[in-house]
């Protein structure tokens, strides 16, 4: 009913979304009040009301802020309480429930330097203390999205560690970055601005049940390059197409022009790989550059236990004895055996259950750092062991390669999946790895261009990754297209994480990700899970006594020197493996397998355990690889496949719901964003408050909702609540799925515990009809939220207040506090006649972080120090 009084220009507002407003013209400040309000916002020594004429009258109140919202210390408003955040050996402190709007600039705003702060300076970067849980996920929403204005999130380990994690989004994503802990502990959150001006609004979220991968480690100081084609060559050929370079960044360029940023002093390692991270985005912007990354460290995907001997029940555990019954792999001539590349450690050349099945293959650690051979890339992939100590290497490599295709039905040592294929050994991991030298073995592999400046012989048919990491690799992605083009299939390994963060390469398209079983045939406890998990296998579970490894060939040199041997071991790089042995053993029967072939037999469960209905899910894809199966297939395989379709992926327009205190309905739509059918869809909700009417419009669970609150019989306060849906994907029945996000609802007037920054308070005209309704603007006090307007003639009114961290001139935009009295959406008449009006309270909240709907930008008019007599009408 109220809504009838609002001015028209308003109620046009109000009907539009938040990005439709278009916002009027700046007034700036009057220089004479600006003089009069010195700085900061006390300006009410107490808060009592000056007596005005008979003829007019005040209007007074109190503004609060919702609770858990905070503010940036050093927003661009000069009148705002000033505290320096950019040291991160000196951060703003903030709640692990925070809600923070503030304002971040990579150039000087070149406004007016008695009104704003960074008028020739710059607020490059801002530090946050925080107490994170494992799961807690760091949302940064930049408010002021354009292709120039650029900022990103950094989440720094403050224990000493030199983990970071980042998220430099841009385009059409750059309007959100989100980082979240991999464990309990200390962080330093960092908003960089990379360019641009923007103000921003910073949410902590509640901790997810999902474990967090840790953050993806890269090599401080190395970028991977990937540089356009000469002009006039359009080709993708590997001929014409330049092949990404690794580039060492110029220190003493970047110390110089950083030599004053606090983060350097702070932890130089932390520096280091954020400038690395930097860099690589400005490279990226270059015209001749078509993509540029960090080079990213991988490890392997072994979980190192106690050495165990028994038989090889993860053999039978995937029917390999029917298979070897088909086939063993071998060939008859003039069909050559198949090749399995193996990139990892290297391989033991003179274990004798190795040696006979090798071919040449190579060694690209080009660092000797990490090489432990004392040398750069040469043509001896020999595995000298991943550690200094005797006993403690891992022999990586040489298990895996073992696992493919150890000699078989010898009378000695273990048996391989598939007998006739050969290895192609390639060494790309020492101490550590890295994406760079991983992708030129790949390129060495599918005989491609590389810095070796040699290819081999044959190329491989197969390749095997047991090794990555949560880092999206523009380099490895370059390599796999490129040997994907040159009709090889790669398989890797999903990781030991036991979180569904996508895992690299596992997760990028094209390559066959495999999760870990255990002799149940379920997931194995440490295996990652996740929608980019193609197929399981054998894995091993080690834990808690339970002794059932992958026993494979290794090497010991506990003495000092290397000699044979085997152990068990377990992991998703015990599981990959598996998957590309049977791989060959279907290439040995079916010479002229292709990926699509493969991915169709995959995606159909034609060559894996699922005997009833097929369906993937994300802990075994679509199920563990059955090779008898796959051999049968392989022999009477008919053309032809498809790829698995995106799965159902349900999405809400609002991430939370807010009601004000005389709010009582909002609406949110439900939608599919994904290829498959959703099913199955089911709305809860956790409060006796809180009800979810469906339109009549909804179909299958989709569609428009509306939740409304009943607060009868509550008392003041605020509570909260949740909306959960549930659902699954038509192609995986069984599997479900969940979203939810949180509801708040405002009971009575709350004072919180918000923290509030420099508040406008505005006058309306209520009767006016034009745009140019705002008749006083005073400053709230920033410690009590106190204001009074003073010299007001009788009439009809409405008070808005906000605060503006940019200095527009503007209210109630997106990324500042906003309210109204007594409601934002509920606004009221408030009439003046023959007395001083008191008591306006009102709660402000955030716009544009589900807080509140917008009402349309507000313009600061008339402003007025507070306790200055001014005319309002």
């Amino acid at each position: 009913m109220m809504a009838n009084f609002l001015p028209a220009w308003l109620l046009r507002s109000l009907s539009m979304p938040i990005r439709s407003h278009v916002r009027p013209v700046v007034m700036l400040l009057s220089s004479l009040w600006l003089a009069a309000c010195g700085g900061g916002g006390g300006f009410i020594e107490v808060p009592k009301e000056p007596d005005a004429p008979a003829s007019q009258f005040n209007i007074s109140g109190r503004l609060s802020i919702a609770a858990g919202i905070s503010v940036d210390g050093d927003t661009n408003d000069r009148f705002a309480e000033y505290t320096n955040n950019d040291d991160p050996d000196n951060p703003q402190i903030i709640s692990n429930n925070a809600l923070v709007h503030g304002f971040a600039s990579a150039r000087g705003t070149g406004g007016d330097s008695s009104q704003e702060r960074f008028t020739s300076t710059i607020d490059e970067d801002d530090y946050y203390q925080v107490n994170l849980q494992q799961g807690q996920t760091v949302r940064l929403q930049v408010v002021d999205t354009s292709v120039s204005n650029d900022l990103d999130l950094y989440l720094l380990d403050s224990s000493g560690t030199n983990d970071i994690d980042f998220s430099q989004n841009e385009g059409e994503t750059g309007n959100q970055e989100e980082v979240s802990a991999p464990t309990d502990g200390e962080y330093l959150i960092n908003v960089n601005a990379f360019s641009g001006i923007s103000k921003y609004i910073l949410q902590i979220l509640p901790a997810s049940s999902t474990t967090v991968a840790p953050p993806a480690d890269f090599v401080a100081g190395e970028l991977v390059v990937q540089y356009k084609p000469a002009v006039g060559i359009a080709s993708r050929s590997s001929a014409t197409q330049p092949r990404p370079q690794l580039v060492t960044m110029n220190s003493a360029r970047t110390a110089m022009v950083s030599s004053n940023d606090p983060l350097q002093v702070f932890n130089p390692e932390l520096y280091e790989k954020r400038r690395t991270l930097i860099e690589a985005k400005r490279m990226q912007k270059q015209d001749d550059v078509e993509w540029a990354e960090p080079n990213y460290i991988v490890q392997p995907t072994l979980i190192p236990n106690d050495t165990h001997y028994a038989q090889q029940w993860h053999y039978p555990a995937i029917n390999l004895p029917q298979a070897w019954d088909l086939s063993t792999g071998d060939v008859d001539a003039p069909q050559e055996p198949v090749i399995v590349a193996v990139i990892d450690t290297g391989v033991y050349l003179a274990h004798p259950d190795l040696a006979p099945k090798l071919v040449p293959g190579y060694d690209f650690i080009s660092s000797t750092s990490i090489s432990r051979d004392g040398d750069g890339i040469d043509a001896n992939p020999d595995d000298p062991g991943d550690s200094d100590t005797p006993g403690a290497s891992s022999w990586h490599g040489t298990h895996v390669a073992g696992t493919v295709a150890a000699r078989s039905n010898n009378g000695v040592g273990v048996a391989g999946v598939s007998w006739g294929a050969k290895i192609m050994p390639l060494r790309a991991l020492g101490k550590i790895g890295n994406t760079f030298d991983i992708s030129e073995s790949i390129r060495f592999a599918a005989r491609l261009s590389n810095d070796s400046g040699t290819i081999p012989t044959r190329k491989a048919d197969i390749i095997n990754l047991s090794l990555g990491g949560t880092g999206f690799s523009n380099t490895l992605l370059s390599a796999i297209t490129d040997a994907r083009d040159a009709g090889v299939i790669i398989v890797a390994a999903a990781g030991n994480e036991n979180v569904s963060t996508p895992f690299y390469p596992a997760a990028y398209e094209g390559v066959i990700g495999v999760s870990a079983t255990n002799p149940q045939a379920t997931k194995a406890s440490y295996s990652n899970f996740g929608t980019y998990v193609d197929i399981a296998a054998p894995g091993g579970e080690m834990q808690q006594g339970v002794d059932f490894g992958v026993l494979s060939t290794v090497a010991d040199d506990s003495s000092g020197v290397r000699v044979p041997a085997v152990a068990f071991s377990q992991g998703t790089s015990m599981a990959a493996p598996h998957v590309a042995g049977v791989i060959a053993l279907m290439k040995a029967v079916h010479p002229d397998l292709t990926e699509a072939e493969l991915v169709s037999l995959i995606s159909s469960c034609a060559i894996t355990n699922k005997t009833t209905a097929c369906g993937r899910d994300n802990q075994l894809g679509y199920g563990q690889i059955d090779a008898y199966k796959a051999v049968a297939e392989a022999r009477r395989l008919a053309a032809g496949g498809t790829t698995p379709a995106l799965p159902a992926i349900v999405q809400s327009d609002k991430t939370q719901l807010f009601f004000a205190s005389i709010v009582s309905e909002q609406s949110f739509v439900l939608s599919n964003v994904g290829d498959n059918d959703v099913t199955k869809l089911q709305i809860t909700d956790s409060s006796s408050w809180l009800t979810i009417t469906p339109s009549a419009g909804v179909s299958n669970g989709l569609g428009t909702y509306t939740a409304s609150v009943n607060r009868t019989d509550l008392i003041d306060g605020e509570y909260a609540g949740t909306i959960r849906v549930t659902y699954e994907d038509s192609t995986a029945a069984g599997v479900t799925k969940t979203l939810q996000f949180s509801v708040t609802m405002q009971v009575g007037t709350v004072i919180s515990a918000g923290v509030m920054t420099q508040q406008y308070v505005l006058l309306e005209d209520a009767d006016c009809v034009t745009e140019d309704c705002v008749l006083q603007t005073v400053f709230a006090d920033s410690s009590t939220g106190y204001f009074v307007f003073n010299g007001v003639e009788p009439g009809n009114y409405r008070l808005y207040a906000g605060s503006d961290i940019d200095v527009d001139g503007l209210i109630c935009g997106a990324g500042e506090t906003c309210g109204a009295y007594p409601s934002l959406g509920a606004e009221q008449i408030i009439r003046i006649t023959d007395r001083n009006v008191t008591g306006r309270d009102f709660l402000l909240n955030l716009n544009g972080a589900g807080g509140v709907a917008s009402s349309g930008t507000l313009q600061i008019q008339n402003l007025q120090p507070a306790g200055q007599p001014g005319k309002a009408r």
